[in-house]
């Protein structure tokens, strides 16, 4: 965690295409010199492990009044990319950096055994164009220089998303009227529901896309002090004791009672991070990690961070791939932004049912879940969906629950589905809250499927 996000450059209303420079797009997008823009955001970092596709990355800045800039990284599709559909992927945290996503799940490049880089076989990208953005604000290289640019709402996301896909668009024009969907694990997902909702509910002229589905792993959907209630999947996956148990369990009805009795929000969600997460040796133990002795909380198979996931943090911070990829020798990208998470921290509370019912009702989606996740707890997520109030609500509830395999001979099960209308939720066997760094053939698969439409649907 940091106390300051760092500007990458001094002065960042100027286009900079200079070796170690920062890359920042709008001043070009300003002056209708799209081609250029395009031109200088280009990436040649991936030719070298042979990845024909054709990347591009660089800040756009979605508020001047304070300075705010989003940093991406596009990949176009591997085959078809002239008519294969645009991906964003956001990460969640909130604040971590959807590079994460590209190397330790789904992108064309990952971690071998020895921590070199390698081309990894099965990636989305093989048919989709993935737009990896780090939003909201104070995300992974994206940042602000007023402390009032960070989000306090939900909506402030939606909001700097939206205006970085106008600019986006204009840059990279083909993609307009695209199939386009909006994907992301954890916090993320809750960010692909926001935006598929204010892009369906509200005319935005200036982002021409045909939204298509949205893909939320993990996801935090349901409200928090239920969702993150893990007390007993701890206790039934050994990481608890009774004692424990209980003393978990009550630290959630106090919270609770501190924010919708007493009505102080901010110190329960201070109390919610100092309960359900774990943090470095440098901070204080948190109550999961004083009652589990885990130090990491996404999974009962591992005590510690996986080392690769640190590693990544390191080797996304080396000078030598910030300069490729246009984010400026100085930028840093730390596992969490403090100011981030204590800003944004009221949308905790923040119940999104409406937001995900309406979306439910007018375009595709899947929300898949971990049977081993410890954060949100595959047996309070999936409950959650049945209490959903949409047109195949009660189709959805009497669905039968379907073994699922990735591809036809595959031994077994990987997980399980159940589909109504236009819904398929998902529990994958083995996935934790890591979702897909423990299982990235799985996800593949699954997310394949849902961009085939092979995954069944009802037809009430």
């Amino acid at each position: 965690m940091i106390d300051k996000q760092q500007n990458p450059a001094q002065d960042t209303h100027v286009s900079s295409s200079s070796e170690g420079e920062p890359l920042f797009l709008t001043p070009l997008i300003e002056e209708c010199q799209y081609e250029k823009a395009r031109n200088e955001s280009t990436v040649n970092y991936f030719k070298q492990f042979g990845i024909k596709a054709d990347a591009h990355s660089g800040y756009i800045t979605v508020n001047k009044t304070t300075n705010s800039s989003l940093f991406f990284l596009l990949i176009e599709a591997e085959v078809n990319a002239s008519s294969a559909p645009l991906m964003l992927w956001t990460q969640g945290g909130p604040g971590l950096s959807a590079l994460f996503g590209l190397f330790l799940q789904n992108g064309p490049l990952g971690f071998n055994a020895t921590l070199g880089l390698e081309r990894r076989l099965l990636t989305i990208q093989n048919h989709v164009n993935i737009l990896y953005l780090d939003a909201p604000v104070g995300a992974g290289f994206s940042f602000t220089d007023d402390p009032s640019g960070y989000p306090k709402r939900l909506e402030d996301v939606t909001r700097d998303m939206i205006e970085f896909l106008a600019q986006f668009l204009k840059v990279f024009e083909k993609y307009q009227n695209r199939e386009f969907y909006a994907a992301g694990d954890s916090y993320a997902a809750r960010y692909s529901v926001a935006l598929a909702h204010e892009l369906l509910t509200s005319t935005h002229e200036d982002v021409p896309l045909k939204f298509e589905g949205v893909i939320g792993g993990v996801g935090f959907l349901a409200p928090i002090f239920y969702l993150a209630n893990s007390s007993d999947f701890l206790f039934q996956a050994s990481m608890l004791n009774e004692t424990g148990r209980s003393e978990f369990k009550k630290r959630f009805q106090h919270m609770e009672y501190v924010a919708f009795s007493q009505g102080n929000f901010s110190y329960a969600v201070q109390m919610l991070l100092f309960t359900i997460f774990a943090y470095p040796p440098e901070y204080p133990k948190t109550l999961f990690q004083e009652l589990t002795l885990y130090n990491d909380h996404a999974s009962p198979l591992h005590t510690e961070r996986p080392f690769v996931m640190k590693y990544c943090v390191g080797f996304v911070n080396s000078t030598s791939f910030k300069t490729a990829i246009h984010a400026g020798a100085n930028a840093v990208i730390e596992y969490a932004n403090e100011n981030l998470i204590y800003t944004f921290g009221g949308d905790w509370l923040i119940d999104i049912r409406v937001k995900i019912e309406y979306v439910l009702e007018n375009i595709r989606v899947l929300f898949y879940t971990g049977q081993l996740d410890a954060l949100f707890p595959s047996s309070n997520l999936l409950p959650y969906f049945e209490t959903l109030n949409w047109t195949h609500a009660q189709a959805y509830q009497k669905a039968k629950r379907l073994p699922w395999l990735p591809y036809e001979k595959y031994y077994g099960a990987a997980g399980f589905t159940k589909s109504a209308g236009n819904f398929t939720s998902a529990m994958i066997l083995g996935m934790s809250h890591y979702a897909g760094f423990d299982k990235p053939t799985e996800a593949y698969y699954l997310m394949l499927q849902f961009f085939n439409r092979s995954i069944a649907f009802s037809s009430e």
